[in-house]
């Protein structure tokens, strides 16, 4: 008897392989914000995670080029069609990034609204409804869960076969990977291209890092005092073009708020 549970210690212990926690998931990822559906260009994105951290990165210029954007229909700005100079106007050399840290409990970010914009905040507590509705996405079964943050009404697809509390942007707290994920119109429309997992590499989880390299970091009520400045500044321009070309263009409070991601 005493040998038989010897075996079976030395199988869990030994002989069977260690479940791996490190991965990677490529996603495209589409912006349209107040524009009701999703209509802007498609990016590149991926999420590189280990089981302490994660590193969420889009709109980066190293992951597009000229070739990505073929066949997408472009909105003309300054009275150009040319595509690196529409590029320009939507990526960073380091792209829009999420870096998320499981014990510390925090997330580190930044966009970008006329300039580059940093910021660091405890993970906010997302009150997910788990659905029981499932789908295939490539060879995972995914559930669905819902739930309302800052402002907006997501869907997300998980995956219980990854049991990592993890996702693209700052969709974290689930009981399995997020594969997918939209908001009610797909205005943020993130889905799943392809997934290494394990990885059969280690690759190093990168951190965001500030360009003058101190620790001035933004907070989210500083952050949210800046969206209302640039919200109010879109509306006084938008006020603007409308008095000068006319009823040509509406103006409404309402679409004006919808150009950020976060709705506070």
């Amino acid at each position: 008897m005493k040998s038989i549970y010897f075996y079976i210690i030395a199988y869990f212990f030994i002989v069977q392989p260690a479940i791996s926690q490190e991965g990677i998931v490529h996603y495209g990822h589409i912006e349209s914000l107040g524009k009701g559906g999703p209509v802007g260009i498609d990016f590149n994105a991926y999420l590189l995670f280990d089981k302490d951290q994660t590193y969420y990165v889009t709109a980066k210029d190293s992951l597009e080029n000229s070739s990505n954007l073929e066949g997408q229909k472009l909105e003309k700005e300054n009275k150009s069609d040319n595509k690196e100079v529409y590029l320009g106007k939507h990526t960073l050399t380091q792209g829009k990034q999420v870096y998320f840290d499981r014990k510390k409990d925090s997330l580190w970010w930044n966009v970008k609204y006329g300039s580059v914009i940093y910021g660091k905040e405890n993970r906010p507590a997302i009150d997910w409804k788990l659905q029981s509705e499932t789908k295939k996405i490539g060879d995972l079964v995914c559930k669905k869960a819902t739930t309302e943050f800052r402002g907006r009404e997501y869907t997300v697809w998980y995956t219980e076969k990854i049991p990592l509390p993890y996702g693209p942007w700052k969709f974290q707290g689930l009981p399995g990977l997020v594969l997918e994920a939209y908001d009610t119109n797909k205005e943020l429309y993130i889905y799943f291209k392809s997934i290494q997992y394990p990885l059969d590499k280690k690759q190093p989880v990168p951190k965001i890092t500030l360009p003058n390299g101190n620790d001035d970091w933004v907070s989210i009520p500083e952050y949210k005092k800046i969206l209302e400045k640039f919200v109010d500044k879109a509306k006084t321009k938008a006020l603007l073009l409308s008095k000068k070309f006319g009823d040509g263009i509406n103006v409404k409070a309402g679409e004006m708020e919808d150009i950020s991601l976060e709705i506070f």
